[in-house]
C-alpha cells in the first residue's frame, strides 16, 4: 500500500538518525503490522467500489393478485407488491417504505465493511458535493440533497465517463492520535530490529527463555497471541480488535447488492 499513513515521530526520540530509506520501511512495516493484528481496522488505504442501489422491493415476482393501492403508496406497476422484511409479509410500493426506520423513501447504497471517511464520490464523472451526503450505521451511504444514487451503471466505462458511479472511501476505523503514537512506537522498533541496535523489544521467535529461574516459551509466529510485546501498542490492539480475529467481521445478505471494485487493469 502506498497512500501516506502519519506516524507520530515523537514516539521515537532516534528517529531522526535513521536514513529515510530505513525510516520508510520500518513505517510501512508498522502500519501493515496494525492492519493485521487489528483484524484490518486500523491504519488501511482508501479504496474505490462502484456500488449498485438497492432495487424496489418485491419487483413482481409475484403479481398474480397484486393488491391494488392509491396515492403515495401505489405501486409502480398499479398497485402495492409483497415484499418480505425481518421475516414478515408487508404489501408496499416501490421504493416507499422499504426502511422500516422511515416514513419516506431512503436512497442509500450499502459499503462493504467500516467506513472511515468518504474520500470521494462520483456520478456521470462528476464529483458530488460532501454536502449531499452522510454516512449511517457505519457503512450506508444515504443522499440527502433530494436527488437519488444511480440503480445501475455501465461498468465498462471509466469513473470519469457518464453513466457511472463510484465512492472512494477509508475502510475501519478513523485515524488518531492513539493510533499513529503507536504506529510510531512500533515503528522504531523495527527501525531498531533492522538496524541491529540493541534495546529491541520486538519479539525474536525464540522458542524457550529461561531467566533467573523463570521459563518463558514463544511460539514461532512472528505475534505470538497477536500481540506485539509492546504495551503501547498491545493495548491499541486489543481496544480494537479485542477477540484476535484475522480477519474483519463481514455479514452477508441475499438482500443487499454488493458493489465492484476494480483489483487489476492495463496501464
Amino acid at each position: 500500500m502506498d497512500c501516506a499513513r502519519p506516524i507520530d515521530s515523537s514516539a521515537c526520540p532516534d528517529w531522526d538518525t535513521y536514513p529515510p530509506e530505513q525510516q520508510e520501511r520500518s513505517v510501512l512495516m508498522a502500519w501493515e503490522t496494525l492492519r493485521s493484528l487489528t483484524g484490518y481496522r486500523v491504519g488501511n488505504c482508501p479504496v474505490t467500489v462502484r456500488p449498485c442501489r438497492e432495487g424496489c422491493g418485491g419487483w413482481p415476482t409475484y403479481a398474480t393478485y397484486p393488491v391494488q393501492g392509491s396515492g403515495n403508496w401505489a405501486g409502480a406497476i398499479g398497485g402495492m407488491m409483497p415484499t418480505v422484511i425481518d421475516g414478515d409479509w408487508y404489501n408496499i410500493g416501490c421504493g416507499c417504505g422499504m426502511n422500516n426506520c422511515s416514513c419516506v423513501n431512503i436512497c442509500e447504497v450499502v459499503l462493504t465493511g467500516e467506513v472511515a471517511s468518504i474520500d470521494e464520490v462520483t456520478q456521470d464523472g462528476v464529483i458530488i458535493d460532501p454536502t449531499a451526503y452522510r454516512v449511517d450505521n457505519g457503512n450506508r451511504l444515504v443522499r440527502t440533497d433530494g436527488e437519488c444514487w444511480p440503480l445501475c451503471q455501465d461498468m465498462t466505462k471509466p469513473l470519469t465517463e457518464p453513466g457511472t458511479f463510484g465512492v472512494t472511501f477509508t475502510p475501519g476505523v478513523p485515524s488518531n492520535v492513539w493510533i499513529e503514537q503507536a504506529a510510531a512506537v512500533l515503528a522504531c522498533e523495527f527501525a531498531m530490529a533492522v538496524s541491529g541496535a540493541k534495546g529491541c523489544r520486538l519479539p525474536s521467535n525464540v522458542t524457550r527463555v529461561v531467566r533467573q529461574g523463570v521459563t518463558l516459551d514463544l511460539t514461532q509466529a512472528p505475534f505470538p497471541g497477536g500481540l506485539t510485546g509492546l504495551r503501547e501498542v498491545d493495548t491499541l490492539i486489543s481496544r480494537y480488535n479485542p477477540y484476535a480475529l484475522k480477519t474483519p467481521s463481514v455479514v452477508y445478505s441475499p438482500d443487499i447488492n454488493r458493489g465492484r471494485v476494480t483489483t487489476w487493469q492495463s496501464p
